[in-house]
């Protein structure tokens, strides 16, 4: 099996995905299958081979330990290496008979993989005592080409017995990877005695070299020790193994001879060995064959770098991986650092020179093609020492990243992109807020040029916004969701967005005239919003052209479709409350202002836009019995049904207490004791301005209130100077001084709330200038006789509240501007 071809998991059990899905993560298993592919390929030594095996390409299967077992020429199997086992096995087994019922030699005389559990092993050989029980292990024979075998792997694990069928795909994919490496490197090693008693290098030999008994391999062999992986060597008495030796002179280990009895040897005689050097040399050619295959498969390529030299002997994958042309290749190290990216050329020479010092070699970088195209590259490896010091050879693989680099920028990019659209919607309190949103940050975003957003309502779609379209298409939008087959309506049934890759697929499904999409429009997506409530409604996202719609915009839609729909569920019910809320503040507010003779009279009130509830701003005129009145403006602390209720009352009782005769100065102070006789927490700052109409004469009072401003005829404007007193609620006899004034016909005076001035960007003074400005303009522009004076004094109450200092919606705005027309007198008369 190769790289390509695994696409099972690494747990317990076997992939079971379908569809784009599952291609995925076939393409992300064969990322990991490259990596650890890899590192075999590249480990120095046997040693480094087995620890790789285990803890990379075996990791995911929960491998823990495992030994290795090689086979003698004479049939028998000699542990050749372990990691992580313990040491009574290995003490036990140094040994395994051709015809031992052990699965090591199972596995190797019948040439399949072999699952056991340890319990078995002690039932058979009671005076063996395992460390642990239980123990769970499944052998592998090391095949290579020409169906020989080397020997077998033993890997310990925690998981079923046997491995589910993906899993043992793997098992036998790494198996395949690491037999065809271990041959390379047993074929390395200097050559044992041949059959004359010479040595692999042409020397005599005696028979009487390091260990009775025993014969030189070549590499010096360390003993085992506990988690090392080391290759130990073979025990007294146990028969030896000659690296690299073969059973025929065809190189293959025949059925037959796998099971036969154990040749008798002479202690201190090295056993018969068939082929030499030259053989050697043609068991690597036939080995590198199968090798090759399961390496084209995973598109890995391989290469040999001479350091000293600085030739490279490369197969024609890595060239072609890195732009190269195979026939005009000059085996030169600088043709591949000529074909790497310029901004990367240095990150590498660096990488190179670690490489060389460390002995370990792990690269990622981009190239560039002939044709221009940038493509990121991988490469892993290992340094070889020459014998007098200093690296002398790099054996490494490369292959290609670019897809999954790809992947990678994808991903990340899609993670910005919900959280920017999740931080978007999080400050989007109403449904035009969220309209906003998606206009503002998803579209461009998507790329898209138009949107349309129904919501459910008494179970009707009903288009709640809408950009982009043209006018024709828009009274289609209306009309779409009363239409019996509908696209709406499709994806709702489907409960997944509908795409729609060109205009001709649209209309095909939907052939409705009614239905009809807009000219300029050629794909558009239908996204069903619902939730654990219900239905919510959907959205339409238009592009100008054809559009084909991949894995990454399912992915990206299905995020939008799940944050928009939490997002209008909250705006509905923001909007509910605050259209209740609102409707309670303008219960409280009076419906309509008395007409005062002589004077022009103009209010407004805005609440916040920010957060769900109103707050206790309010605005009043207390017409008097002698022609004047009372104006009042005042600001219950607090954004709250709490605060519209208690501004309600205070209200109130200001209009009991003016139809008392109170005046400015005892009409506050009335007030004042009603609210701290309410027994409530809250505090509210009020101004009181009484207006004498005969004399245009002004008494005001001000509790913890900003003071007016006075703008007079020739455009001048100022802040009265009214003392003031502590707010309302504070103590039960606070005093209020009466500041005495005079407003001249043609004159206005503006009362309004700290909403209007309120502004974290500029400070209170910079604030009130520019409202003294603005107010100025008015005063000084023509005036219009008749109804439309009083109009012109609508647009300035008007202008202050949408585009005054403050930030519209920042806090609630209460403005009452009066204006002197004459010097009439006479009773106070009610509107209408």
């Amino acid at each position: 099996m190769t790289a390509d071809e695994y696409t099972g998991g690494t747990g317990t059990g076997a992939r079971t995905s379908t569809g784009r899905a599952a291609r995925d993560e076939a393409g992300t298993d064969r990322d990991r299958v490259r990596t650890w592919v890899g590192s075999l390929l590249a480990a120095p030594d046997p040693a480094a081979l087995l620890t790789r095996a285990l803890t990379e390409g075996l990791a995911g299967l929960g491998a823990y330990g495992g030994s290795l077992f090689l086979l003698d020429d004479d049939g028998w199997l000699r542990l050749a290496g372990y990691e992580g086992t313990d040491e009574e096995v290995i003490r036990r087994f140094p040994v395994v008979a051709p015809d031992s019922p052990l699965p090591a030699a199972v596995a190797v005389r019948e040439r399949r993989t072999v699952y056991g559990i340890s319990d078995d092993l002690a039932d058979r050989y009671p005076d063996l005592t395992l460390m642990r029980t239980s123990v769970r292990f499944v052998v592998v024979p090391l095949a290579v080409e020409h169906d020989r075998t080397l020997g077998a792997l033993v890997v310990q694990y925690d998981g079923p017995v046997p491995l589910p069928p993906a899993d043992d795909g793997l098992l036998t994919l790494v198996a395949d990877v690491y037999a065809h490496r271990l041959e390379h490197l047993l074929a390395r090693e200097p050559h044992g005695p041949d059959n004359n008693g010479h040595d692999g290098n042409g020397n005599g030999g005696d028979g009487n070299g390091p260990g009775a008994g025993e014969r030189e391999t070549g590499r010096a062999v360390p003993g085992p020790s506990a988690g090392t992986g080391g290759i130990p060597g073979p025990p007294p008495g146990a028969p030896a193994f000659e690296q690299g030796a073969d059973t025929d002179n065809t190189g293959e280990v025949g059925a037959t001879e796998a099971v036969r009895e154990p040749t008798a040897r002479e202690p201190g005689k090295p056993s018969a060995t068939r082929g030499g050097r030259g053989h050697r040399r043609r068991r690597d050619r036939s080995g590198r064959t199968r090798l090759e295959l399961a390496m084209s498969k995973g598109n890995i390529g391989s290469f040999e770098w001479d350091i000293p030299s600085g030739t490279v002997i490369a197969d024609e994958r890595t060239l072609r991986l890195f732009g190269l042309d195979p026939d005009r290749f000059d085996s030169l190290a600088e043709s591949f650092l000529r074909a790497i990216h310029p901004d990367d050329v240095d990150q590498v020479r660096g990488v190179i020179a670690d490489s060389l010092e460390k002995g370990d070699h792990h690269a990622a970088h981009r190239v560039v093609w002939p044709d221009g195209s940038v493509h990121w590259l991988e490469s892993k490896g290992a340094v070889e020492q020459a014998p007098g010091g200093g690296p002398r050879l790099m054996i490494g693989v490369v292959w290609d990243a670019t897809e999954e680099r790809e992947r990678a920028k994808r991903r990340e990019s899609r993670r910005e992109f919900v959280l920017n659209v999740t931080n978007s919607f999080a400050a989007a309190l109403t449904t035009q807020d969220v309209l906003d949103t998606m206009t503002g940050t998803v579209l461009p975003e998507l790329g898209a040029n138009a949107l349309a957003i129904h919501i459910e309502h008494e179970g009707r779609l009903l288009l709640a916004g809408a950009v982009g379209y043209p006018r024709e298409t828009l009274d289609r939008l209306r009309v779409m969701g009363t239409v019996d087959d509908n696209p709406m309506a499709e994806a709702l049934r489907a409960g997944q967005p509908l795409f729609f890759r060109n205009r001709g697929e649209y209309v095909r499904r939907f052939p409705d005239p009614r239905l009809r999409p807009a000219e300029q429009h050629g794909a558009y997506v239908f996204i069903p919003l619902t939730s654990a409530d219900g239905t919510v409604g959907s959205c339409l996202i238009s592009y100008a052209g054809s559009r084909e719609f991949g894995p990454d915009d399912q992915i990206v839609t299905a995020a939008i479709a799940g944050i928009l729909t939490q997002s209008l569920a909250r705006a509905r019910l923001s909007d509910l409350f605050r259209r209740r809320m609102t409707d309670l503040q303008e219960l409280m507010m009076p419906r309509a202002l008395p007409r005062l003779p002589g004077f022009e009279i103009a209010a407004r009130y805005v609440p916040a836009a920010e957060g769900m509830q109103v707050g206790g701003d309010w605005f009043d005129l207390l017409p008097r019995a002698d022609g004047g009145a009372s104006l009042v403006i005042g600001d219950v602390e607090g954004h709250s049904a709490q605060a519209a209720g208690v501004m309600g009352q205070l209200r109130t009782a200001l209009r009991a207490h003016a139809d008392d005769g109170y005046r400015a100065e005892h009409l506050m102070a009335r007030g004042n004791r009603t609210l701290w006789g309410l027994d409530t927490d809250r505090f509210a700052t009020c101004c009181i301005v009484d207006v004498s109409p005969r004399a245009g004469h002004l008494q005001i009072v001000r509790a913890g209130h900003p003071s007016p401003l006075l703008a007079e005829p020739d455009g001048t404007v100022r802040e009265l100077e009214v003392p003031g007193a502590l707010p309302l609620g504070y103590t039960p006899d606070d005093r209020y001084p009466v500041f005495h004034g005079q407003l001249v016909p043609g004159a206005a005076l503006l009362l309004f709330t700290d909403g209007l001035v309120d502004t974290p960007d500029r400070s209170y003074e910079d604030a009130v200038a520019a409202v003294s400005r603005r107010l100025s303009a008015w005063t000084t522009r023509p005036q219009h006789g008749g109804t439309d004076r009083a109009a012109d004094l609508e647009s300035l109450v008007e202008s202050l509240v949408t585009e005054g200092p403050a930030h519209p919606g920042y806090d609630d705005v209460a403005v009452l501007v009066v204006r002197r027309t004459s010097w009439e007198s006479g009773p106070v008369k009610m509107a209408g």
